[in-house]
């Protein structure tokens, strides 16, 4: 059974309110003849436009791999095979080892096994760009982990285990 999901579901409704929100201010100050303040929302938006591609991309699950895709483009396409590690990981790096605070988690699927330094790598500059990544729920997980037979990683997940 396919399944699809946001990768950030928060993330990427913030992004697009701000760029909505942003466009309709411009839309108005035009309007009103402001295109200095024009110019100052625009580009306000206009940071937000990446934030909201990388966020609100889906990722799809099947029996024959995993993607991520915008609806007009591929972003990141792995069959079960090309799956060297799936794991879940939290974005605060710096707590203590028995801390249950880990920060946002994720579930990241990769063509090739990591180490440690590999994962604190990707964390310290979230998010990857050559990894499919979705924010972990234990849902999404069970999803994954039923095509994927091999050890679920984990990497700053508190006391999560499998």
């Amino acid at each position: 059974m396919k399944k699809t999901h946001l990768v950030d579901t928060f993330k990427a409704a913030v992004s697009i309110a701000t760029v909505l929100f942003s466009l309709m201010i411009v839309i108005s100050l035009i309007i009103l003849s402001r295109l200095g303040s024009a110019a100052v929302f625009f580009l306000i938006g206009l940071l937000f436009v990446k934030p909201m591609l990388t966020y609100a991309a889906s990722v799809c699950v099947d029996q024959t791999g995993v993607r991520c895709f915008l609806p007009w483009k591929t972003l990141q396409s792995y069959t079960w095979d090309e799956v060297g590690e799936v794991g879940v990981a939290g974005t605060r790096l710096f707590t203590r080892k028995d801390s249950r605070n880990t920060g946002s988690l994720y579930i990241y699927i990769s063509k090739t096994a990591l180490t440690d330094e590999d994962r604190f790598d990707m964390m310290l500059h979230w998010p990857p760009k050559d990894l499919i990544y979705l924010t972990y729920s234990k849902q999404r997980l069970d999803e994954i982990q039923m095509r994927f037979s091999n050890k679920i990683q984990t990497y700053n997940a508190g006391d999560l285990h499998f």
